[in-house]
């Protein structure tokens, strides 16, 4: 069941619903959001609250990309090897002489 917490983001108290076992994630995201707008309002002083949101968008819009990048390339080799290994196991079990035991029909 959701339920409704308070988050403070640029400046801005917010409310919102959320599953319980998420809330310790999202206070997270929200206070790391408030670092980074307190970084680079610090480094660019001289640009508004819009220009260091769309700033910071980008910057994790990249990140997620290159994760989602990189989460695709190694599921691919990890199911190249698991394929590489499936065909070793089956070549190896067709040369064993067979050993199951006669059927008693």
């Amino acid at each position: 069941m959701k339920q409704r917490i308070k988050l403070k983001i640029a400046g801005k108290e917010m409310e919102f619903m959320v599953e319980p076992e998420r809330e310790e994630i999202i206070r997270a995201a929200a206070a790391r959001i408030n670092q980074e707008i307190d970084s680079l309002r610090f480094d660019y002083r001289d640009q508004g609250l819009s220009e260091v949101l769309l700033m910071i968008l980008l910057s994790e819009e990249t990140r997620l990309l290159e994760f989602e990048a990189r989460n695709t390339n190694e599921t691919n080799s990890v199911l190249r090897r698991l394929g590489d290994l499936d065909a070793a196991l089956g070549e190896y079990l067709s040369r064993q002489p067979c050993s199951l035991p006669k059927s008693t029909l």
